[in-house]
């Protein structure tokens, strides 16, 4: 089920103008790519880049009497789900090679499941390096 889920959500990032005919192309074309790369089946390719992109946390600037605070949220599946595919688009769009945006995807899936220096582990990274840094404010969040 979350196999499945993954790939709707990863689908509805990517339909643009109600294009999911090219939009589940591309997605299938990355996966092709990675899947004959590393020759694993589809859902534990999924399942595996959620769990390298997964994260509990994320920080969030509150404004508490003229003051601006960056607090330590806990969020919830929904939310980390949002937040690995928006990290995943976001160093794809980065990507600035003239290739396919498929091959960039199947590219940074790669990455990032090889653990290799990937756009979305840094912006991973960053998160819960923010998080850390600011744990002492977590007592605004109430």
């Amino acid at each position: 089920m979350l196999k499945n889920s993954l790939y709707l959500k990863l689908l509805g990032a990517l339909i643009k103008k109600g294009h999911k005919l090219k939009a589940k192309k591309i997605i299938d074309n990355a996966f092709l790519y990675v899947g004959s790369i590393n020759a694993v089946p589809l859902d534990q390719l999924l399942l595996k880049l959620f769990l390298t992109l997964n994260t509990f946390v994320e920080t969030k600037t509150l404004s508490i009497k003229r003051r601006s605070y960056t607090i330590p949220f806990a969020i919830s599946l929904k939310r980390r789900i949002y937040l690995a595919i928006s990290w995943l688009l976001k160093a794809v769009s980065e990507n600035k090679r003239r290739f396919p945006f498929s091959l960039k995807l199947g590219m940074e899936i790669n990455s990032i499941l090889k653990s290799k220096s990937s756009a979305a582990l840094k912006y991973k990274k960053l998160n819960n390096k923010q998080a850390i840094l600011n744990r002492a404010n977590i007592h605004y969040r109430w």
